[in-house]
């Protein structure tokens, strides 16, 4: 903020008469405890005074030594391009440290003041810069006041590295959802259960922009203004604070210091979050590799010598292979791989696979699989949906669910009418203290009752339409497996999503092969039924008994040339 106050003595504003007085204090707690501005301003006054002068005011208020550029004090910016247009002839400030403790700023502004003839008054005294005697004065002054802000910086490190070592907030404002209190990092409560969902919608696989759109339809906002983006939600959900801990950094030395604080989520979500979000990453970085043709088996497949997810790529003459892109991978983050063209380095992935080849090989085991599971037929309804808390609802269960869902939201809203006039009642003195605090207490209870009542009824009726996928998923592949070779690739690609959980490929490079493990959601590989010897209505009972969820394929050569 910039302001020109003239004393009432004054009615020209000459440049050889004029004193412009330049204020800041660094920190908003030394503007509000006490009256260092105020000070600056008054002993400035005291000095234009004495010298016969007018006065212009340049107030830049609070600034803190993190602000130590021109470009980033406004007011100063002004007064700056004043003094360069040889507008400023005579400037007062408190102390050297007001303009600037930075050398470079410092030394900027001296030259331009020499350069400009402009005389500074301090509460040490006055300068001449254009006077060598003065201008060595100025210089040593500028280096007291850059050595102090650098033993100021110092002692704020170790204050801070202090702090932490005895558990203690370093400083700043806290994490979502944490509050300070003793200096310490405890939940706030009102946060955290968004921060819990998220990770559980992580977990779930939802996608980030579908979790910003929860976020947002819910109003809920982060700390900071405007709303949540991918980034700010990736990074809560990569913060270890919610897993009950965060590292501080010296930024001087290096040392890392842990610090233990309350725990939002349990470990076992924390751990299975980041395994979703790294598995994410590396999908995607597949993706982002090749996205112009179809794979049926791609986003399946990863390398079992060095992890990565495999790549599938179709030239222009014909030739269509599966391949670890390792050496890809080394070329994008080190510009280019060590051994670029030597087999047998680095990853044990070197040769590809025909993907027309692969691709019937565990086409046609997944469909023999298929064929001959009991366990598909019999226990997915019962065995699958049972383990996963899930029910098979009929239309008049669900309709009965979903009536009772809506008649607690109504009831939730009614409390929160409720709550809204006791609100108005309390301000308009109608309702007393006591009162008003008992009766928000036991709205607040109830309302949380019914929260939970409606959480509970969602994500029942949640679970029933999970189920209901399943069935459904049964129904459209199990008992039209004749017609699964005339699926379109979408249609092929999410039978198999059915069915497989991944495959790791090894290769095999005596026996100029491929070893594909694949790994089933179910462990229906091989599964059987056993009769018990009893007769239920009619049906002689059985029990269905697991098989394995996981098998190995080999894939030979495609021809006598040699490895594709």
């Amino acid at each position: 903020m910039s302001a020109a106050i003239q004393s009432p003595q004054a009615t020209t504003d000459t440049l050889q008469e004029t004193l412009h007085i330049y204020t800041r204090v660094s920190t908003e707690r030394q503007k509000s405890e006490g009256s260092s501005l105020e000070t600056q301003e008054e002993l400035g006054r005291k000095r234009a005074k004495a010298l016969g002068f007018a006065l212009k005011h340049w107030n830049e208020g609070d600034a803190s030594s993190h602000h130590e550029d021109i470009a980033t004090r406004p007011v100063l910016a002004r007064l700056f391009a004043e003094i360069e247009a040889g507008n400023v002839k005579h400037l007062w400030v408190y102390d050297q440290s007001r303009l600037s403790r930075n050398d470079q700023v410092a030394s900027t502004l001296r030259y331009a003041c020499q350069k400009k003839g402009v005389t500074l008054y301090t509460k040490d005294g006055e300068f001449d810069l254009s006077n060598a005697s003065d201008l060595l004065m100025k210089q040593m002054l500028d280096a007291f006041a850059g050595h102090e802000n650098a033993v100021r910086m110092e002692r704020t490190r170790f204050g801070k590295l202090n702090k932490v070592k005895l558990g203690q907030w370093h400083g700043g404002a806290a994490t979502y959802g944490y509050s300070i209190e003793n200096k310490k990092l405890v939940i706030r409560e009102s946060e955290a259960r968004w921060v819990k969902r998220i990770f559980k919608e992580v977990i779930k696989k939802t996608s980030i922009a579908k979790i910003k759109k929860l976020l947002d339809d819910n109003g809920v906002l982060p700390r900071r203004r405007g709303l949540w983006t991918i980034g700010s939600i990736n990074a809560v959900v990569g913060n270890t604070h919610y897993d009950g801990y965060y590292e501080f950094k010296d930024h001087k030395t290096g040392e890392i210091v842990k610090v233990d604080c309350p725990r939002i989520v349990d470990n076992l979500t924390w751990v299975t979050a980041q395994q979703v979000r790294a598995e994410s990453a590396k999908r995607q970085l597949q993706k982002n590799a090749t996205t112009k043709h179809f794979y049926l088996l791609r986003d399946f497949m990863y390398c079992a010598h060095c992890g990565r997810a495999i790549s599938g790529r179709r030239s222009n003459q014909g030739v269509a292979i599966y391949y670890c892109p390792n050496k890809e991978r080394e070329w994008a983050k080190k510009g280019g791989s060590a051994t670029p063209w030597q087999h047998g380095k680095n990853c044990g992935f070197t040769r590809s696979m025909n993907i027309e080849q692969t691709d019937k090989i565990v086409w046609d085991f997944i469909k023999s699989v298929h064929k001959n599971s009991h366990k598909l037929k019999e226990d997915v309804k019962n065995r699958v949906l049972k383990a996963h808390g899930l029910v098979v609802l009929s239309a008049e269960q669900a309709a009965k669910l979903e009536k009772d869902v809506r008649k607690l939201q109504s009831d939730h809203a009614k409390l929160s009418e409720t709550l809204a006039s006791l609100e108005v009642n309390h301000l308009l003195k109608k309702v007393s203290e006591n009162v008003y605090k008992a009766m928000v207490r036991k709205l607040n209870e109830e309302m949380a009752k019914l929260d939970e009542r409606i959480a509970h009824g969602r994500a029942e009726m949640q679970g029933a339409s999970e189920a209901r996928k399943w069935v459904d998923w049964l129904s459209e592949f199990g008992s039209e497996l004749d017609k699964t070779d005339k699926l379109s690739d979408q249609g092929k690609y999410d039978y198999l999503h059915g069915l497989i959980k991944r495959i790791d490929v090894r290769c095999r490079e005596a026996e100029k092969e491929h070893e594909l493990t694949i790994h089933m959601q179910l462990p229906i590989i091989g599964d059987s039924i056993k009769y018990t010897g009893k007769t239920v209505h009619g049906r002689k009972e059985y029990r269905v008994l697991n098989g394995t969820d996981h098998a190995s394929l080999k894939v030979q050569k495609k021809d006598q040339r040699g490895w594709n």
